[in-house]
């Protein structure tokens, strides 16, 4: 089944690279279902995962041109795909969103819970309490109940996988309500691991660095002082991480090499720690 959101669709694909999808997993017959895949991470997580042969759930919260463009991206490529908003910070909308995603499906096989707000949020005595409960709300609520949802959802030898910051691994100056709101959901990898093991589904967490189209980082700025930064700070080829290094990492854990591998936090991060 094919959907798209809008009816002035802009047909993309994904880059062309070292992570484009032909590393030879094969996920046809799956389900996917991906958060925030409107853009950035989400938006190259989706189009892999349909590159692969999976049918694919786009979700967003507000931007519909850019799901359209997404679903628009997989359908060229060949797969199934639509796409269904619903904002992770409300519990019903989850519930709902995957309701809405089994329907025409029949079942989800994977789900990737990237949804999240990209922002420092700056100095801890700076931040107000709008500032928690918006970064909250979305990175640790969103991501809980997204992942509970996917707990009580995905079928039997699933896979569930959430996208966390490198940022969490240390205390930053500046980051505090970031990297705080982002914690708590790597840390509920490792019990759903074990909570959901019984039925073979496997619970696993991307932790990036800071990535090169999404986020801050999604227009191009070679003079950005804090691109340079990033870049300098990467003992790996001196650049920044990518969209496709992200979704090059989702590809293992989606695929059959990682079956033996659950509760895991693997680091995209070029060397950074």
């Amino acid at each position: 089944m094919t959907n798209t959101t809008s009816s002035n669709v802009t047909t993309t694909q994904a880059a062309p690279g070292r992570g484009n999808g032909s590393g030879g997993t094969d996920l046809t017959g799956q389900v996917a279902l991906v958060t925030g895949a409107s853009r950035g991470i989400g938006r190259a997580i989706a189009i892999r995962l349909g590159l692969l042969g999976a049918s694919v759930v786009v979700n967003y919260s507000r931007d519909a041109p850019g799901a359209a463009d997404t679903v628009a991206a997989i359908t060229v490529a060949g797969s199934d795909a639509i796409g269904i908003q619903a904002d992770v910070s409300q519990p019903a909308q989850i519930e709902a969103l995957f309701d809405a995603a089994q329907a025409p499906f029949g079942g989800i096989d994977i789900v990737v819970a990237n949804a999240g707000i990209d922002e420092t949020g700056g100095p801890i005595i700076d931040v107000t309490e709008a500032d928690y409960d918006r970064m909250f709300g979305v990175n640790a609520k969103g991501a809980f109940f997204t992942l509970q949802q996917a707990a009580r959802t995905v079928n039997r030898g699933g896979s569930i996988i959430y996208i966390g910051s490198v940022s969490t691994l240390r205390p930053v100056a500046g980051f505090g309500l970031y990297s705080s709101s982002k914690l708590s959901a790597s840390y509920l990898v490792g019990v759903l691991a074990q909570e959901i093991g019984e039925r073979d589904v496997t619970v696993n967490a991307i932790l990036a660095s800071a990535t090169d189209g999404a986020g801050y980082f999604s227009t191009d700025s070679n003079d950005d002082p804090l691109r340079t930064l990033v870049k300098n700070a990467t003992p790996l080829g001196s650049r920044m991480g990518t969209v496709d290094d992200v979704a090059d990492a989702v590809e293992f854990f989606a695929g059959p090499l990682s079956r033996w591998v659950s509760g895991a936090q693997l680091l995209v991060s070029g060397g950074q720690g």
